[in-house]
């Protein structure tokens, strides 16, 4: 069996570091309170699996004085990345931040606020699952850098093979939902039946169903549900690490999904 796993709200919970570093960049820069739940409805709402991106976007939206429904519905077309963010500003005449000088923001804020995050799925459960998977990995769209602090902290990396980061891609085109970090992972180690990846984000569930159509393959996508992933397609559900660990033994002994 082929174990994958997101990182950002799947192993880690990232509500105190992550998105609280989301909301207070863009406060930084537009220098004003926002509304925290908000951003994150923004940054799912638009696909946006890197928070840096999220982050633009969500300047760009206070800036705009556009209503959600408008804001979203012209940026819903195209690649979710930062670069439809600029142009758009450029047709509204709004300036924006030097990506770079945003992105030093936002990370300064991340390291501040990173001793927060907590596991979602203990040590124990990822020795049992495995103790069952012949390859653990994890895809992740952080960079090593930002991986390595928590995976030292938690004392993670002692369970997993391989490991596709940020610093892995050669473009932004090749991020989620794009199926390039899961080419390049079984790439690394091969394929193995059954095979799954466990995220939270619609571009989670992308990156599969594009792998899957393009190489004729089937890897299995586990939601792991949260507030803002409703609607996300997935082959299974779960809310927390005792529902995962149900649904790994059950792929162990099925011959349905070999």
């Amino acid at each position: 069996m082929l174990a994958c796993f997101d990182v950002d709200g799947v192993l880690v919970e990232v509500g105190q570091s992550y998105y609280r570093a989301l909301s207070e960049t863009v406060s930084a820069f537009i220098q004003s309170p926002v509304d925290s739940e908000l951003l994150l409805r923004l940054k799912f709402g638009l696909n946006l699996n890197n928070d840096w991106d999220a982050t633009l976007a969500g300047i760009l939206f206070y800036r705009s004085h556009l209503n959600y429904e408008d804001f979203v519905g012209r940026l819903s077309s195209g690649p979710p990345d930062f670069r439809k963010i600029y142009a758009l500003a450029a047709d509204l005449g709004i300036e924006l931040p030097d990506y770079g000088l945003l992105v030093d923001k936002f990370e300064a804020l991340y390291r501040q606020f990173r001793p927060l995050e907590k596991l979602n799925i203990s040590p124990e459960t990822l020795a049992e699952i495995r103790s069952l998977a012949s390859v653990m990995a994890v895809i992740t769209g952080r960079t090593r850098e930002d991986l390595d602090y928590t995976f030292k902290k938690y004392s993670l990396y002692g369970f997993f093979d391989f490991i596709i980061a940020e610093d892995d891609l050669p473009s932004i085109e090749t991020r989620k939902p794009s199926p390039y970090p899961l080419q390049l992972l079984l790439e690394k180690c091969g394929h193995s039946s059954p095979a799954f990846y466990l995220g939270d984000t619609l571009a989670d569930s992308q990156m599969v169903q594009n792998f899957n159509r393009e190489n004729n393959r089937k890897v299995l996508f586990i939601l792991y549900r949260n507030a803002h992933n409703r609607g996300v397609r997935a082959d299974f559900y779960v809310r927390d690490e005792r529902e995962l660990l149900a649904i790994v033994r059950k792929l162990t002994r099925s011959k349905d999904f070999s």
